[in-house]
Parts: C-alpha cells; structure tokens; sequence
C-alpha cells in the first residue's frame, strides 16, 4: 500500500531535517519552506510524481482552495492514514464515507504535511529541552559546579529559550562561519600578556598559560557552559585557543589533504620566484620578437621559443644554474606547472612546413642580435617588418579579388558548370594547387603490415571558385598520371574552363610560387593563347608570396583529407565518394582524369611542344608575382613583382603576324602501370581491398612482357651503369637487380654505395 503525495514530502522533510546538526530548522521555517517550494499556486495543479493507471486507482485533482480532492474509490483506509500520524478531521472519516463512491473527500495538502513535520518538530524541542534543563556546569576535574552567578551555577543564569535559540543558530552555520563567531568571542577576552596581574601578589610572575574569560551577551559563564551553548567540543577549543595565539583574528582554514608545511617538499615564495625569473630570463634571450603575427598562433602578446627548445630540456639548463649556485632545484614536474600557471605567454613554436624561407633567415639574425648594435638589430628588424609589409600587400590583394567575384554572385544560388566562352560580362576569381598525394585501400583503422607497404597511388589537383564556393578536385590514378609537370596543370585548367566555368569575360587566377607547376613560360603562353583566340576579354595571373600561400585550395583539401582518415576506401570510385560527401553542401566536387584500368576522361595535350612554336621566353620570371592579359594587346604580357610596383610589358609573339591556331594540340597517352607495379599491387595489395573491390584496385597483372633477347639491349643497358658499380645481371634474359648490398647501390657509407 502506497502512502500519498503529502506523506512522502513530510517523511522526506523529516529526513532532511535529522541530517541537520541539533535541528538547526524550527517549525516556522519548515512551513515556509513547504508554502515556497512544495504547494503550487492557487488554481493550479502540480504535476503527478508518476503516473496512476486507469484501472483500481483514485483520481486527484486540486480545486480553487489550493486542496488536494480525491474522487472515487480510495484504497486508503482510515488504519493507514492514522497510522501515517493523520488525526482531526482527517482521521475522523468513516470506512463507510471512504466507501461510498458518490462523496468527495478533501484534503488539505499543507495541513498534512505540516501536521507531520510538526510532530517531529515539537518531539525535537521537547528532547532539546530536557537536554537544556538537565544540563549542570560540573568541572570534570573537580566535579563541582562553578559559581560565577553570585555562587550558583552561570546556567542557572540564561533562560532555556535563549539557551535554545543559541545551540539551534550555532549548529546551523557552516563550519567556517562558526571559526570566526567563536574567535571573535575568544579574542574579547583572552589575555595574552606576558606578565600575569594578579591583584593578590606584589611581584608578577612570567606568564605560562593564557588566560580567557568566557562571556556571553555581558553575562560571565564558566568554559564547560560555554562550550555547551556553542555545540563544541573540547579538542575544538583548544584547536581555536592555539590558532588564534599563532595567527591572530584570522580565518582557520582547515587542512584535509595536501602537502603540510613541515613538508620537506614544500616550495618556498623563493622557490617559486627563482623559476619563474630563470623563465623569464630565459625568454629575453631564446624568444622570437617579430612583427606582425607569427604563423600558428593567433595572440600578438605572447613569446615564442624555438622550437628546438622543450620545457624538459630548459629545465635541465635550470638544474644545473641552480646546482651550481647552491639553490634548490624544483622537479620536472612542479616546473612544468609553474610555468603553466604563471607564465603561460611563453610558449614553443610547433614544427611547420612550408615556411617562408625569408622569414627563417630573418628569424634566425634575429635571433643573434642580443649582443650587437642597437643600430645594426634596428635593421634586422627593419628587414623582416618590410617582408612582411609586402606579404600583407599580397594577402590583401588576392582578399580584395575573392570579395568582389563573391559579391557578383551574392544574392543568386549558380553553381559550377559548363558555360560557353564569354557568354557572362562579369569578373571571376578562381585558385588552382596541387594537394598531397592519397593512397588506396585506406583503412581507419591502418592493419599493421599496411604501414610498410605502397598502396596505390592517386593525386589530387584543385580549382576552387571561392565567390560560390565550390572546388572542383581532378582525381588523378596512378593509371593516369603522366606528370605533375605544367602539360599536365594547363590540361586540368582547360578542361575546367570548357566544363565548369561560369563562362566570364574577365578571369583572375591565383596560385602558389612553383615554378615547375605554375610559375613557368608555358602557363603565360597558355593564358596569352586563350585571349587570342577570344576565350577571355582579359586573364590576370597572380602568384602569392613563396610560404604565405595559404588560400581557398587548401581548405577544400582539408575537407576532404578529414573525411578520408575516416573512411574505408577500397577503389577509385570510393574516393570519389569520400570526395563528393565531405561536405553537406557539396563544396567539394569531384573529377576522375580517368579509370583504374587506363581509360583516359580528361585529356592530356601536348601544350609545351605546340606553344613554343609561336611564343619566346620571358626573361627574369621568378621575380615577378602578377601578370596580366588583355585583348587590347594581343601576345604581350604586362608583369610587375608587387601590387604596387610599376608595371612594363613584354612581347610574347615571336612573330605578331603568326598567330597561334584555335585548334588544341595533339594528346599525350598516359604510359599507364608497369608490369612490376601491378605484380606489387596484386601480391602485396590486393587482400587489403574489400572483395568487390579486388579485381578493380588490384586485378591480375597478366603475362610477363617479351623477354629481352638482344644482346644490343642489353650490352647499352650496362654500359650506361656507373664503372666499377655492381650493377644488374641477366636472369633467363630479363633485367633483374643483383641481390646484396650492391644490387641496392648502397656501400657502407650510406646512399652515396661503395666507393669508386
């Protein structure tokens, strides 16, 4: 049989209220607290704590008064609610008006509750006054009372209501608000001087002991009542006597756990500070000064370390500082969280690839410019600042290019896709790179005997259109790869033009700083090519800064390379996959250049060999970072090394009445896998791929080719080995590399193989 509602909240009260420290809650704050917190508001009704079945249950309800109405069939019976300590008018009802269905009882949930706490309550104070009265200030060591109230007991001398209310306020404080009640009153009249006063003797003594005089309201009371009224016990008293004598009127802090101070661990204030002035020191001379914000971090005020440099190894160079001047030396450990909580502006620089190579050397003269001239680390820093400033030139530029192509399709949802030439009178931005090579079969979880072998292959080449954004990543198979040379680059742009571009009149490119990809003669021709033959009106190429070219390209790679760690990918094809879903909104586009058996779906043309028919070289062009195109000149180049340098143009043409045709130049067939490779792959590789996968990654790689029988082969084979160099011998008329450690060209001095 379930009690209600109202008996559980008062059990439960009843229960909070006996954890409390000698009933530190009166009744009055118990019926605030059930009127606050347990009734709910009148003409509401408060939510059931579980839920009544339809069947053999009774149905309750609160009406306007705030009461408790139960209707129907109650299985309470008039035994249950009296032996729940229900009586008046609750307990007066009948069986015979439980019984009847027709009649409503009601009620009251406050009274009940309080009826209930209420019994505890007055069963609290009446235990709580016979402790009171019976209570007699016996000194245990005479037991005898005190007679500090004209000579009858002090207690005799406080009524038991004030005795009451002050052991039911003083167990009902925290224990640290209770330390500085109980020394406040200890400081008022403890004496502490060195010389006793004693009114009966001529010569005062040295005193040995304090003295103290417990009062309470002006009312002197002898130290057993005192500690009786305070709810204390005598080890506390003493515990308050000795830290006040030691510390004064201060917070007693209490001392569980942790080091103590007479711990021989213990670190002093001189400790500390001998750390953190040898960080510190330490800092001034190792740490990185530069301007502008250093690359990987993205706070101005903090020190770099080289990254040389760990907090285990300073802390050696602190120990032997230390050691050597006879101080103590802290720990590894402790060094390290000091550092942490004190000086967390000194931090190491990370490893990072891809640097700016003017900016290391800049670095490292900085460096070492703590003990030269003022005049001559001025113009170290002088330097650097002025790279910067044209870093920051570069940056702003290719920043300016992206919000305006952004803006130009800013209220309209276009996407990728084939356009003809010159069909849209707007300007785009576009940013083409190369990303690190993948492997495949890719496995999340990498089975061990992966981590040694070569998987295959597949590169990944991108165009990305930072104003819709989308990129459009060329999916490059090992099958299909002929070079990352700029035949290769001016096919991929091509064919992103012909079958992804917006069709725009006026084109702005931005790349990185490599010259065998990007930076080179044959891209300038190609671009003066496409405005010849009206494919543009005008074409910008703009290269940032060699080691500041982080841009749009490589944020799409990003993407993808995060949903690749994670997916299984056995094929070519579960790339493409993992390429199109790295993101929900299809930022990442993905183009096969051709099949995992050789089929050829981007075309490679031979761009070099049929522009260097009608175009020369341009002088110095490593030291320029734009070029420009335009209609109105037809063959020249206009290039400038900065943004804000001065432009000068440059014929192209070597003959401006030989024009270059429209038509593309002839394909270059991709040499495809040889036979060792796929021999590789099929042995090694293939039981790494799923099995449906199998025959498409790693098929059978067939018969061995022809076996080489021409004695002219194989005599201009060898005779193009280095002299004196163990090279290949001839198994059953094929190839093959000697075994030992000359068949591999090395010796015992490493990759350079034996000596001549």
């Amino acid at each position: 049989m379930e009690l209600s509602k109202e008996i559980d909240v008062a059990i439960s009260l009843n229960n909070l209220q006996s954890c409390n420290l000698e009933f530190g809650a009166n009744a009055q704050q118990w019926q605030t607290l059930v009127d606050d917190y347990f009734c709910a508001p009148t003409g509401t009704s408060p939510e059931s704590d579980e839920e009544v079945s339809d069947e053999g249950s009774d149905e309750c309800e609160l009406n306007s008064h705030n009461e408790l109405k139960i209707v129907g069939q109650n299985e309470l019976g008039l035994s249950d609610i009296s032996s729940a300590s229900l009586d008046g008018e609750a307990a007066s009802i009948d069986d015979g008006d439980v019984e009847d269905a027709g009649d409503d009882i009601v009620f009251d949930e406050i009274a009940i509750v309080m009826e209930n706490v209420s019994i505890v309550n007055h069963e609290d104070y009446a235990g709580e006054t016979e402790k009171i009265v019976n209570f007699t200030c016996v000194v245990k060591s005479s037991k005898n009372s005190c007679c500090l109230n004209d000579g009858n007991p002090c207690c005799t001398a406080l009524s038991t209501e004030f005795m009451h209310e002050l052991r039911t306020t003083m167990s009902s404080l925290p224990a640290y608000e209770k330390d500085l009640i109980l020394l406040g009153k200890l400081s008022s009249g403890i004496n502490m001087k060195e010389t006793t006063a004693s009114s009966k003797r001529k010569r005062q003594t040295q005193r040995k002991h304090q003295r103290t005089c417990y009062c309470v309201e002006g009312t002197r009371i002898c130290r057993e009542t005192f500690k009786f009224l305070h709810c204390i016990s005598q080890d506390k008293l003493t515990a308050l006597l000795k830290h006040y004598k030691e510390h004064g009127l201060t917070p007693r802090h209490k001392k569980s756990g942790g080091r103590q101070k007479t711990n021989a661990r213990f670190l002093t204030f001189e400790d500390v500070s001998r750390v953190v002035t040898f960080i510190v020191n330490f800092s001034e001379v190792h740490a990185l000064v530069l301007p502008g914000r250093v690359p990987g971090f993205k706070r101005f005020d903090i020190k770099l370390l080289p990254s040389m440099y760990t907090k285990a190894s300073i802390w050696r160079l602190y120990q032997s500082a230390m050691n050597a001047e006879g101080y103590r030396a802290v720990k590894v450990h402790s060094f390290r969280n000091l550092w942490r909580s004190l000086v967390p502006y000194i931090v190491m620089t990370k490893p990072m690839t891809d640097l700016c190579w003017t900016c290391q050397k800049n670095n490292s003269r900085i460096y070492r410019s703590m003990n030269i001239p003022e005049a001559e680390k001025s113009a170290e820093l002088l330097k650097q600042q002025d790279h910067l400033v044209k870093v920051t030139l570069e940056r702003t530029l290719y920043q300016d290019m992206v919000k305006k192509a952004s803006n130009t399709f800013k209220d309209s949802a276009i996407k990728l896709g084939k356009n003809a030439p010159m069909s849209r009178d707007i300007k785009m931005h576009y940013s083409f790179d190369y990303a690190q090579q993948v492997h495949y079969p890719n496995d999340p979880y990498q089975p061990g005997p992966m981590y040694f072998l070569v998987p295959r292959k597949c590169g990944i080449f991108g165009v990305a259109c930072e104003a819709v954004p989308q990129q459009v990543n060329f999916v490059i198979d090992e099958a299909v790869l002929i070079s990352k040379g700029a035949n290769a680059v001016i096919s991929y742009l091509d064919y992103f033009f012909d079958h992804y571009g917006f069709g725009e009149k006026d084109l702005e490119l931005h790349c990185d700083n490599c010259s065998g990809q990007n930076k080179n003669n044959f891209m300038l021709w190609y671009l003066a090519w496409r405005i010849i033959n009206g494919l543009h009106r005008s074409i910008s190429l703009n290269f940032l800064v060699a080691g500041h070219t982080k841009f749009a390209p490589d944020w799409c790679f990003g993407l993808v390379k995060q949903k690749y760690r994670r997916t299984m990918v056995s094929s070519l094809d579960n790339f493409v996959d993992v390429v199109n879903s790295s993101t929900i909104v299809g930022t990442n586009i993905a183009q096969k250049v051709g099949t995992s058996s050789g089929d050829v779906i981007v075309p490679y043309y031979d761009w070099n060999k049929f522009l260097s028919l009608y175009f020369r070289t341009v002088p110095g062009i490593k030291k320029f970072q734009h070029f420009r195109f335009d209609a109105a000149h037809p063959g020249e180049v206009f290039r400038k090394e900065y943004a804000d340098s001065i432009e000068e143009n440059f014929q192209l043409l070597r003959d401006v009445n030989n024009l270059p045709q429209a038509s593309k130049p002839g394909t270059i067939p991709p040499p495809g896998l040889s036979y060792e490779r796929k021999l590789y792959l099929f042995d090694k590789i293939r039981e790494f791929c799923s099995i449906e996968t199998r025959d498409i990654t790693c098929p059978a790689p067939g018969p061995a080719p022809a076996i080489v029988n021409d004695p002219a082969v194989v005599n201009d084979f060898v005779a193009r080995k280095p002299a004196k160099r163990p090279g290949t011998q001839l198994d059953q008329g094929n190839l093959v590399p000697k075994r030992g450690r000359g068949g591999r060209g090395r010796g015992r001095r490493g990759r350079g193989g034996a000596p001549t």
